[in-house]
């Protein structure tokens, strides 16, 4: 989206330079007549949209979409309207692609848009949940209250992730670390030495001659491999994006050892989470379903649940239609209809999601304490044997000098 320089001027004479967005300068002088302000100039900032960040939209992080949202909150305590305190943020903000998203949403908001209809960008992290929120806010005249109980939604959510990927970085350094020094010692080390005892004519033990012909075969396909590799990856993802019903790479990451669980309590407390905060927001049932079961990143959790939100439409209880679905935990439905008989689902919701994410915390660390020695005995096991292969001979044919 273009960035224009605007000059205005205003009723005691003080002049003032500003940044904003718009898809062309008609839209941006009608959006910016009805102000207080009166606008003198507007110039187009072209080389300024000319970057790498233009060219390759990102979507907005956590921590990013986190701070604006606490500085809306703080402004709309403080009394200053929504629009105001949108122009305060990209003022004081640095050009970025969330500064570009809240200009262009502001402009929206002085043409008469509602604030969620405003913000309902794909790039905003769970933009479909945000826009429920405002909703909610903006019927209930307090968004300043929508938007805490998004902050604490998301803060929630980044904290979890962060903890996944944190908890799961070592272990992974650890294993490309041992993959790659076995690559490069089969590849560039024993073929030298098989050589140095080719030209001595030394009978080779066993075990050296099973490792030279393994790194010799690795070494002639290592990029025919590659090739086949990456082939089946493209024909995979063709074949699932083309025969939506087929879905290999998401259930093969559901059965995967360890790491199976981790994907089933995440998925299931993220879901538990969105439901939590939709409902107390005064979204009803079967919208708030409608918009949480859009938090599955699995395809193949998201195909058995998809359905959720028509059969509550059709009158089923939540509880209900969750027991029918095989992946959902039976203590998760036994808490929903708890919570619908007691009328207190949010509460309900809000324990549930915090139940799974103390559960995944000590998943993770299980897993950690017991992937990372299991992993250095395998790495110091495989150098060993090497090593083994490699030393043998010499000492043969030292023997055979002696």
């Amino acid at each position: 989206m273009p960035t224009y320089r605007c000059t205005f001027v205003d009723e005691q004479g003080h002049y003032s330079v500003r940044e904003h967005y718009a898809e062309n300068k008609a839209e941006l002088k009608a959006s910016l007549t009805a102000g207080d302000e009166k606008l003198l100039a507007i110039r187009a900032l072209w080389l300024k949209d000319l970057s790498l960040g233009g060219l390759f939209k990102r979507k907005i992080s956590y921590t990013e979409f986190l701070l604006f949202n606490q500085e809306m909150i703080s402004l709309l305590k403080a009394g200053i309207p929504v629009i105001r305190a949108l122009e305060i943020i990209i003022q004081n903000s640095r050009a970025s692609g969330l500064r570009e998203i809240i200009a262009k949403a502001a402009g929206n908001i002085r043409n008469g848009m509602q604030i969620s209809a405003a913000f309902s960008s794909p790039r905003l992290p769970f933009n479909k949940i945000y826009t429920a929120s405002l909703l909610a806010g903006e019927k209930s005249g307090h968004l300043e209250l929508a938007l805490e109980k998004f902050n604490i939604y998301l803060s929630k959510l980044a904290n979890l992730r962060r903890k996944i990927v944190g908890s799961l970085t070592y272990p992974a350094i650890l294993l490309l670390f041992m993959i790659a020094m076995v690559l490069v010692i089969s590849i560039f080390v024993i073929p030298k030495f098989a050589a140095f005892f080719t030209d001595l004519e030394a009978q080779l033990p066993p075990l050296t001659l099973l490792f030279i012909a393994v790194t010799q075969f690795l070494r002639e396909n290592i990029f025919l491999f590659v090739v086949l590799a990456v082939m089946a990856f493209l024909a995979v993802t063709l074949l699932e994006r083309f025969y939506p019903r087929v879905i290999i790479i998401d259930q093969f990451k559901i059965h995967m050892p360890f790491i199976s669980p981790v994907i089933h309590e995440n998925a299931v407390a993220v879901f538990a989470r969105t439901m939590a905060i939709l409902v107390s927001g005064g979204i009803p049932v079967p919208d708030a379903a409608e918009i949480a079961v859009e938090t599955f990143a699995n395809t193949y959790y998201y195909s058995r649940i998809r359905e959720l939100p028509e059969k509550i439409r059709q009158g089923h209880v939540l509880s209900e239609v969750l027991e029918e679905i095989a992946f959902i935990p039976r203590i998760l439905v036994e808490m929903v209809r708890v919570g619908e008989t007691s009328g207190n689902l949010t509460a309900v919701l809000d324990e549930s999601a915090d139940y799974y994410e103390r559960s995944i915390d000590s998943r993770i660390n299980t897993l950690i304490s017991l992937i990372e020695p299991v992993i250095i005995i395998a790495l110091g096991l495989v150098i060993a044997m090497m090593l083994v292969s490699v030393y043998l001979p010499i000492f043969s044919v030292i023997r055979v000098v002696q």
